[in-house]
């Protein structure tokens, strides 16, 4: 389906909507798309995951598999 149609049946699809809810979840959604709006983190959690970061690449972080984590959850129980 071509980039037009597919317009033609979110409109469709719109219009036959009683959902008020999903109508301005699309109107936030289009709105925020056509400001471009992007997502910054405040400095503080920047420098954090930087702090992560480096302890992860030396070697210093420890990690778990899902498996793992719901093995030591059930133990800890």
């Amino acid at each position: 389906m071509d980039l037009q149609a597919e317009k033609i049946e979110l409109v469709k699809l719109l219009l036959e909507t009683q959902k008020e809810s999903l109508i301005k979840k699309i109107k936030t959604l289009l709105k925020d798309e056509s400001e471009n709006k992007t997502f910054e983190l405040p400095e503080s959690q920047k420098e954090e995951l930087d702090r992560r970061l480096s302890r992860m690449e030396k070697g210093e972080t420890k990690f778990y598999t899902w498996e793992q984590v719901e093995q030591k959850l059930k133990q800890a129980l």
